[in-house]
């Protein structure tokens, strides 16, 4: 019963409806005429009948509705139609199971003009109801339409409200983000020029260290291309700065190719490679030396590194600077970049190639 109610419960107002109007009808009528039909008689032309609404205003009316002035030929046709199986449903129910006219005329059936326009006056009744009945959802529709329409003008504004809120926010962080490596280069500065006549080797490492990390920081507020052996120049910095923390005695080889320095290519990959390695690698077995190498042949820029894994670190965030990466570039080469990495005969291996001339498919995979 609870399911029934639940399911019903959207139509209430229909059924509310009919049960109004019906015995309403039918009474009123019948006092009138003096006579009362059958209640088999009144549940099956009633069944009609509001099979013939629910059909004009579902069906029909929306069809005739639908497309501009066509509704000028299309009502009278279909309005017609649509009269022709109600007289033709009406009279063989009339002739073969009630055998007179009305349930208040007992005058045999017969297809004639009194029995078509009385036929015709009460589908006129019902057609007409279903058009009150179609205008009004035609108005449910279109209160809608404008409910929604505002609904997404007001979440509109509400978005670039918050756009706005985030643009200043991203603006003070901007700010804040210069004024706090401002105050980190200065105090490295002075400590250079402090360490610079005690330990000349600690103050050179000082002001590589100030270098690399003015090259990042200025890189973090640029989206375009520039030229690699900027950033070619910062990882040979990297490594003389990890040099002198192993007392020259690191195993790292860095291979630049011909012509890979005049290429513009987007900044912080090569570093963060770089970076990756001396975080996660091994580079003091120099029969083992970690690689690190960019080429270029044919508008094909291939970037490869190989490495021994530092066995006595734990790296649970290996994979987020080579998703950094993956996004980077992704964003900046589309489908013309592969990247692939994973563990190769007890190295890991990362390669990345962005075809800087044809479009190819993108591919990220991790071996194992």
């Amino acid at each position: 019963m609870k399911y029934l109610r639940k399911y019903l419960n959207p139509y209430k107002i229909h059924i509310i409806s009919w049960v109004i109007f019906i015995p309403s009808e039918v009474f009123i009528v019948g006092l009138a005429t003096g006579r009362f039909g059958t209640p088999l008689s009144y549940a099956t032309h009633y069944f009609v009948n509001i099979v013939l609404f629910y059909f004009c205003s579902l069906k029909i009316y929306p069809i005739v509705f639908s497309n501009g002035i066509s509704w000028l030929w299309k009502l009278p046709l279909l309005a017609s139609l649509t009269f022709v199986l109600y007289l033709a449903v009406n009279y063989y129910i009339d002739s073969n199971y009630f055998e007179h006219i009305t349930i208040y005329n007992l005058e045999k059936v017969r297809l004639q003009p009194s029995y078509i326009f009385g036929v015709l006056w009460r589908a006129l009744q019902f057609m007409a109801f279903a058009g009150f009945h179609f205008l009004f959802l035609l108005h449910l529709e279109e209160t809608r339409q404008i409910e929604q329409a505002k609904t997404e003008k007001w979440e509109s504004m509400v978005a670039e409200k918050e756009m706005q809120v985030q643009l200043v926010q991203a603006r003070n962080s901007y700010l804040k983000a210069q004024i706090n490596p401002h105050l980190l280069f200065n105090t490295l500065n002075f400590i250079y020029t402090d360490t610079l006549l005690s330990s000349p080797k600690a103050a050179e490492a000082i002001m590589t260290l100030s270098d690399v990390m003015r090259y990042s920081v200025n890189c973090e507020f640029r989206s375009d291309q520039l030229p690699l052996k900027e950033e070619i120049e910062q990882v040979h910095n990297l490594i003389r700065l990890h040099q002198t923390r192993y007392d020259e005695r690191l195993a790292f080889i860095f291979e630049v190719g011909p012509n890979v320095k005049e290429i513009s290519f987007i900044p912080l990959v090569l570093i963060t490679i770089a970076e990756n390695i001396f975080k996660h690698g091994n580079f003091r077995d120099h029969y083992h030396p970690a690689i690190l190498s960019i080429q270029i042949h044919k508008g094909l820029l291939s970037i490869r590194s190989q490495n021994l894994p530092n066995k006595t670190k734990l790296v649970p965030s290996l994979n987020k600077g080579i998703r950094n990466i993956e996004q980077r570039l992704l964003i900046a080469y589309q489908d013309r970049v592969e990247i692939n990495y994973g563990i190769k005969s007890e190295f890991f291996v990362l390669n990345v190639n962005v075809n800087l001339n044809h479009r190819t498919s993108n591919v990220l995979s991790y071996e194992s």
